[in-house]
């Protein structure tokens, strides 16, 4: 009996064994179906990559010569915006550094005391190197040795800044009147250097295609004399919009002193700037712009204490690329309550129907007409 249960057991468990290999036989046809399709799938995947990467390596190839072509669309574009801002800064605006024939002062102190000491000569040349601009003592390198002119010799502006004698010469003239005044008068000078100055900055921002920050007309610095508060803002506005140019310009800011007009327009147009008519990005100084607001100290107390002088939207900045347009003032339509008894308004509801809309039509022409007085008011 033993014997043939042994073999019973073992005829049982080659049975189970047997089903086990079926088992695992289906299993592993199952898993190479399976693995079949995911090598044929990542066959395809593999002909995707490659077709992706050759569309990207022809992009890139594209893009590579764009941007050569690009490059190559700018320099030619600099080369001819130079080529123009040369030739304007020739032939109209010429602007250059004319020598005032000033002497040392501690050449003619030398001359006329030889015991002077070496520290006594210092000391003049460090104080000719300093200037009194209102109400401060400003370290001035080029003061009194050049002035920088616009359009010929005989229209400058002061070397360190200092544009008192136009606002000076104002006050002057109200309580003084003589021919005198008219033909010693440092203020047509200074007026017509800012005048020119203006147009330049004006004409440099649409060859290089840039909005400056400022709201500047061409004619701010002419026609009638300035009081000193719109002329201080007046100058504030065009030295930052010259700082702006020369920032997109890249200009050296070691050159560049806030408060020199014509100084740093002559640094922006020279033949030797590397950079005339690029395009692109560039960094403002912050620095260098809050340091205008030292251009007349006295003007930010003066201008909190009087009211008087209202902003118009003329002097206002740009700010944002919006163009400022007019708002047109609507005039307000009265309404008028009309009482209807129920049994009136049955009868004559066609009436009533046909004069609301005839009195809509006249509400919106009358809008219409009033909208357009307005805004060519404001033209």
């Amino acid at each position: 009996m033993s014997c043939k249960m042994r073999i019973e057991q073992l005829k049982q468990t080659i049975c189970k064994g047997n089903e086990e290999m079926k088992k695992n036989s289906e299993g592993l046809l199952k898993t190479k179906e399976k693995n079949q399709k995911l090598y044929t799938r990542a066959q395809r995947h593999q002909e995707k990559k490659e077709k992706i990467q050759r569309h990207n390596r022809k992009l890139g190839d594209l893009v590579e010569k764009k941007t050569i072509d690009l490059k190559s669309h700018y320099e030619r574009l600099a080369d001819l915006r130079r080529s123009h801002i040369l030739e304007l800064t020739s032939v109209i605006f010429p602007i250059e550094e004319v020598k005032t024939g000033a002497r040392d002062p501690a050449d003619v102190s030398s001359e006329s005391d030889s015991a002077m000491t070496s520290s006594t000569v210092s000391k003049l040349a460090e104080a000719r190197r300093t200037t009194y601009h209102s109400g401060r003592w400003v370290c001035d390198d080029h003061n009194g040795d050049t002035s920088i002119s616009i359009t010929g010799p005989w229209i400058s502006l002061p070397n360190n800044g200092d544009y008192s004698a136009y606002y000076n010469w104002v006050e002057e003239k109200k309580t003084t009147q003589g021919p005198d005044m008219e033909h010693n008068n440092p203020a047509y000078t200074i007026s017509a250097a800012l005048c020119y100055a203006t147009q330049l900055a004006n004409i440099l921002s649409h060859i290089l295609d840039i909005n400056l920050p400022k709201k500047l007309c061409n004619s701010e610095f002419c026609g009638e004399n300035l009081s000193r508060q719109k002329f201080t803002r007046a100058v504030k506005k065009l030295n930052a919009n010259i700082l702006y140019l020369c920032f997109s310009q890249h200009v050296n800011l070691d050159q560049l002193q806030p408060l020199h007009t014509l100084r740093n327009l002559m640094y922006l147009v020279s033949p030797n700037s590397e950079h005339l008519g690029r395009s692109g990005p560039f960094e403002v100084r912050a620095d260098l712009e809050e340091s205008m607001e030292f251009v007349d100290p006295g003007v930010a107390g003066e201008s909190d204490e009087s009211g008087d002088e209202h902003i118009s939207d003329e002097e206002t900045d740009l700010g944002t690329d919006w163009e400022n347009l007019p708002s047109p003032r609507f005039c307000d339509i009265p309404s008028q309550p009309v009482e209807v008894s129920q049994s009136q308004s049955t009868q004559a509801s066609p009436p009533i129907a046909s004069s609301s809309a005839g009195g809509m039509i006249s509400s919106a022409a009358a809008s219409v007409t009033s909208w357009f007085k307005a805004y060519t008011g404001h033209r």
